[in-house]
C-alpha cells in the first residue's frame, strides 16, 4: 500500500508540474526575511479597489493568516479596511476551524501557541519542544489509551464557524499571491469575499481536498503553492489552484471563475508536500473531501488526533 501511495504521490507531481506554472512561497522560521507582496507596486487595494486617497495602508496585513504560524509573509496590497474585514467576517472561522488541532501541531500564532481545553482535557505547549496534556476526568489518560498500543486518542469539538468562511479564507490567500495581470478575471470573487454574509461564491464549486498526515512535523514550516494551468491545458483542466500545507494539513483548492462554473474540467490532483521519508515512517496520511459550500453555522463539529508515545511522565499538578 505504502509503495503504490509513492508512485501515485510522484505521478500527481508530475502530471501538475506538465499542466501548471508553479508560483511557489516556502516560510521555515518566524524570523526569517520579510516577503512582501506587492512590493514596489502602485497602492491600490487588490480587494476593493481604492487608493491612499480612501483608505490606508498603515497595518500589516498576513497574505497567510497568522494563526497558522506566518510572520514573515504580508501584503502590501490589502488596505486596513479590508484587513479588518476579512479578520471579522471569515478569518476567524478558519481559526476556529483549525484550533484543536494546533495545539497538538505546537503552531505560534500572534499570542503564542493556543490552548485547548475541554471537560475531559487541556492541551498546552509552553514551547514547541514539549506538550502537555492534562486529563480533567476521573478516569485520567487511560480513559484515552488505545488498547494494546502505546497511542492516545483524544475527541475533539470545533469551536462554531461558518464553512464559506474557510472557502473565502483559502481563496484570499490565493488572491493575495496572484500577479496583477491576473486579478481582472476575479472582480465577482473580490465582491463575493467583500460580502458580510456567509452566501456560497457559486453553486457546483469544486470541493476541497483536505489531507491530514501522520507524525512530527515542522511547526514553523509553511508551503503555499498558486498553480496556474499552462496554455495548452485552459480547456481541460481548471485555470487555478491553490495548495496550501502546514502542520500536519494539506488544502487543495480550485479558484472559481464564473466562466469554469458548472464546466467538465479535469481536477489534476497536486502532490502532497512532504518526503517520501516522511511517508515511510509514519504511514499513509488521511483523505477527505470538503465542500465548505454552505452558509450555516456549524457547532459542536467533532475531530480528533492520535498520538503514538515512547513513555508518559506523569504528574499530581
Amino acid at each position: 500500500m505504502l509503495d503504490k501511495f509513492l508512485a501515485a504521490n510522484m505521478n500527481r507531481h508530475e502530471a501538475f508540474a506538465e499542466r501548471y506554472y508553479i508560483r511557489r512561497i516556502e516560510i521555515g522560521s518566524a524570523t526569517q526575511k520579510k516577503h512582501q507582496l506587492g512590493f514596489g507596486e502602485s497602492k491600490v487595494c487588490r480587494y476593493c479597489g481604492d487608493d491612499e486617497s480612501a483608505t490606508t495602508f498603515k497595518e500589516e496585513s498576513h497574505a497567510i493568516p497568522i494563526f497558522l504560524g506566518n510572520k514573515t509573509v504580508t501584503d502590501l496590497l490589502e488596505c486596513d479596511r479590508c484587513n479588518h474585514h476579512f479578520g471579522d467576517h471569515f478569518e476567524n472561522s478558519f481559526a476556529a476551524y483549525t484550533l484543536p488541532h494546533r495545539p497538538f501541531q505546537r503552531i505560534r500564532g500572534r499570542n503564542g501557541i493556543p490552548k485547548y481545553k475541554d471537560q475531559e482535557f487541556r492541551i498546552t505547549a509552553s514551547d514547541q519542544s514539549n506538550l502537555e496534556i492534562c486529563a480533567l476526568g476521573e478516569r485520567g489518560l487511560e480513559a484515552f489509551e488505545v488498547e494494546g498500543k502505546n497511542q492516545l486518542r483524544f475527541p475533539l469539538t470545533r469551536q462554531p464557524y461558518y464553512p464559506t468562511a474557510i472557502h473565502k479564507s483559502l481563496v484570499k490567500i490565493a488572491l493575495a499571491m496572484m500577479p496583477a495581470q491576473d486579478h481582472a478575471l476575479f472582480e465577482p470573487l473580490k465582491k463575493w469575499l467583500l460580502r458580510k454574509d456567509h452566501s456560497p461564491a457559486f453553486s457546483g464549486s469544486a470541493p476541497i481536498i483536505e489531507w491530514m498526515i501522520s507524525g512530527p512535523v515542522d511547526p514553523n514550516q509553511i508551503t503555499c503553492i498558486l498553480a496556474k494551468a499552462k496554455k495548452s491545458y485552459e480547456k481541460s483542466t481548471f485555470k487555478f489552484q491553490l495548495i496550501l500545507r502546514y502542520g500536519n494539513f494539506q488544502y487543495q483548492l480550485v479558484i472559481p471563475l464564473p466562466e469554469e462554473n458548472g464546466k467538465n474540467k479535469i481536477r489534476v490532483f497536486a502532490p502532497l508536500l512532504m518526503p517520501d521519508s516522511h511517508f515511510r515512517e509514519y504511514g499513509i496520511p488521511d483523505y477527505c473531501e470538503k465542500s465548505f459550500n454552505s452558509g450555516d453555522r456549524v457547532v459542536g463539529e467533532m475531530s480528533e488526533v492520535l498520538i503514538q508515545y515512547e513513555g508518559i511522565e506523569l504528574s499530581n499538578r
